[in-house]
């Protein structure tokens, strides 16, 4: 087995972590203008908020406003995760890598898609990009298919789960990400992609459409939130480092790296949760609601059939 604590050292021969405070820098003003970040954002809210005034015969009242708060507090947590002094923290306490990743992967993406950004990204493209996406966005087209085979349920727990579990526990992963960029943005990308495969068969943005119902649902985020419970209980309870890169960079506060790391693991345990618990009483309750709406329905159905229909009023 190769060690762990020699596989650091030689990941790490390229230098420090990637963008580590500096010893003489104050952390609050550490913000970084990361254009790989910055750009796309700028884009993606650009052409939300050109598809809303384009969306054209009052279609657009579909669209509702807390969708579009949605919408924007889902990509300004997404920014502030990756440019705020958080990224930088990140690099000296396992612990703040932890809060990243939960805004990450818990917050922005959920909010993302509560604010239904299909519709309104589409149309806010000029309409030669719009005519070539419409092909492979049809129902039938490439993307669509390639799009429903990757997020099936199973699909998506599965690799949500191994993405989780390889990033915190294969060795020397988690290291190689703090002290290289490139492995650290790829580390961000495939939690944010695999995010968006979770929490769409959760959300259902409109005007797509998941295979669960709502009590698939439940189970399916009771299941994802028990596979998260048992990595971070693996990472509070372990009784030694399991990344070396935090028990050799400069602390920021006066914690011991072991101590941070039992703390980055209760964050990934108990905050998580109490989300995915939140998730399932929103669930629960739509399911309720919706269920007592159907109830409701049929009876009125049953009411009018055994009833003789009211002579149509004359003009």
């Amino acid at each position: 087995m190769v060690d762990r604590l020699a596989l650091g050292r030689a990941l790490g021969e390229a230098g420090p972590a990637h963008d580590a405070l500096g010893a003489d820098e104050q952390l609050w003003t550490a913000w970084a203008a990361d254009p790989l970040v910055l750009l796309p954002a700028g884009l993606l809210a650009l052409l939300y908020a050109r598809g809303l005034r384009r969306w054209r015969n009052g279609r657009a009242g579909a669209h509702r406003w807390w969708q579009t708060a949605c919408f924007t507090l889902g990509l300004a947590t997404l920014v502030l995760a990756l440019v705020s002094p958080l990224d930088r923290l990140a690099e000296h306490h396992f612990s703040a890598h932890m809060v990243q990743h939960l805004l990450l992967i818990a917050v922005s993406v959920p909010l993302l898609l509560l604010g239904a950004p299909t519709t309104p990204v589409l149309r806010g493209l000029p309409r030669w990009a719009r005519r070539l996406a419409a092909r492979p966005l049809a129902p039938h087209g490439r993307a669509s298919v390639v799009w429903r085979a990757l997020t099936q349920p199973l699909v998506t727990l599965v690799v949500s789960t191994a993405v989780l579990v390889a990033w915190h526990l294969v060795p020397g992963w988690y290291d190689a990400a703090v002290r290289h960029d490139g492995i650290h943005a790829l580390e961000h990308a495939m939690f944010v992609g695999t995010a968006l495969l979770f929490w769409w068969n959760v959300i259902d943005p409109r005007p797509l459409h998941a295979p669960l119902g709502y009590l698939g649902r439940m189970a399916y985020v009771l299941v994802a939130g028990t596979a998260q419970s048992v990595v971070a209980a693996m990472i509070a309870l372990a009784d030694h480092i399991l990344y070396p890169v935090y028990a050799e960079a400069r602390p920021i506060f006066d914690i011991s790296p072991h101590a941070d790391q039992e703390l980055g693991g209760l964050i990934m345990w108990i905050p998580g949760q109490a989300l995915n618990l939140a998730v399932l009483a929103v669930l629960f309750g739509v399911w309720a609601v919706r269920s007592e709406q159907t109830q409701r329905e049929a009876e009125r159905r049953a009411e009018g059939g055994a009833t003789p229909p009211a002579t149509p009023a004359l003009d």
